[in-house]
């Protein structure tokens, strides 16, 4: 698997630039192309890998690697198969190489939705249900159709109940996950990777232009922090380009990342941080840190996406419970039990509480 992943996902305003910035991807060298069922472009990325075959940037579409996703509206048994069919015939390949379930849950959102968005049937993780779901990528993977399997964006509960439950012929090879500079998930990292399972980054440069559902007050951005500016100013590189390079140089290597850009120039330069280290130890420690207090790194637990247009009702609005294992559940009684549990204390905390007009 490439390390740099060229992603397509859209963002709105980028929605009409993906087919042209594919095929510069591919013309420029890339050869790792991330996409997924929900950015609603597959067809378009299809059509871009044609445009570049054409074009012999490449002989075939073999030549590339293919990272696709499973969307949570597909993750019923019966629609896995159909939805993975859907991908292969809009990109145009017999199989996909990397297939990853996007989201450990099957909550879904219209398209665009704002974030106050909120599906009053999600649910949390249930592992009874994902087991179903993981049975039917597997058996996709035994039919011929992915090469290999993976997960996106599990947390440690999850993941250790999926490795609990399966074969270690039929375990997750990859976890995509959010991280940059200042969210690098080092303890889940390092968790996944003793497991052998190989994490791979989204939001690689802390995508300055993401939806507006997911842009909050108290987010920082990444390319403007002191350290990584004053590295990019000893190095005469954009702090975008130090950025990548951690991500690439993370670790000793360890992992991949994923990164968009729609002009040609940055999309180069992207793709130049996984063919040349220029962050030395002492830059990678000062970003990394060392666990301290001499080398406290720059990590500052600034998630971007925080997830709540998926959020059940039971979490009371609090998206931490997407990622903290609070609600996590073996199997559908547990969480018929919790629900139950929950909706009476609910009730009778509206019944009596007191609300003070001002």
């Amino acid at each position: 698997m490439p390390v740099a992943a060229f992603g397509t996902f859209h963002s709105d305003w980028a929605q009409a630039h993906i087919k042209d910035a594919t095929v510069e991807a591919i013309r420029l060298g890339w050869r790792h192309i991330d996409t997924a069922r929900a950015y609603e472009n597959e067809e378009v990325v299809g059509e871009a890998i044609r445009e570049a075959v054409r074009k012999g940037y490449i002989a075939s579409a073999g030549n590339l690697f293919i990272t696709g996703k499973l969307w949570n509206g597909h993750m019923a048994a019966k629609d896995v198969a159909p939805a993975l069919d859907a991908t292969l015939k809009a990109l145009g390949v017999e199989k996909i190489d990397m297939y990853l379930n996007h989201w450990p849950w099957p909550n879904v959102h219209t398209p665009g939705c704002a974030g106050e968005h909120r599906n009053p049937d999600a649910v949390p993780y249930i592992h009874e249900q994902f087991l179903e779901t993981w049975g039917e990528i597997m058996k996709q993977k035994k039919a011929g159709k992915l090469v290999d399997i993976g997960t996106s964006n599990h947390t440690r509960a999850t993941m250790k109940l999926l490795l609990r439950d399966v074969s270690r012929a039929d375990r997750p090879v990859v976890n995509q996950m959010e991280m940059h500079p200042l969210f690098q998930q080092t303890d889940l990292r390092r968790y996944f990777e003793s497991e052998g399972i190989v994490c791979t980054g989204y939001m690689s440069l802390g995508s300055p232009n993401r939806p507006a559902r997911d842009t909050f007050k108290e987010h920082r951005a990444d390319m403007a922090d002191p350290v990584i500016q004053a590295i990019a100013r000893e190095l005469g590189v954009s702090p975008a380009r130090v950025c990548i390079n951690w991500a690439v140089q993370r670790e000793r290597k360890s992992g991949g990342f994923v990164a968009m850009a729609t002009r040609s120039d940055w999309i180069r330069d992207n793709l130049e941080a996984a063919r040349t280290d220029l962050l030395s130890p002492e830059q990678l420690l000062r970003i990394s840190g060392g666990g301290t207090r001499e080398h406290p790194g720059i990590d500052a637990n600034n998630r971007l996406i925080w997830g709540q247009v998926f959020l059940w009702p039971e979490a009371d609005g609090d998206w931490r419970v997407l990622w903290n294992d609070s609600q996590v559940f073996e199997t559908n009684e547990n969480y018929r039990k919790f629900k139950a549990a929950w909706e009476a204390y609910h009730a009778m905390r509206q019944q009596t509480t007191v609300r003070v007009q001002s």
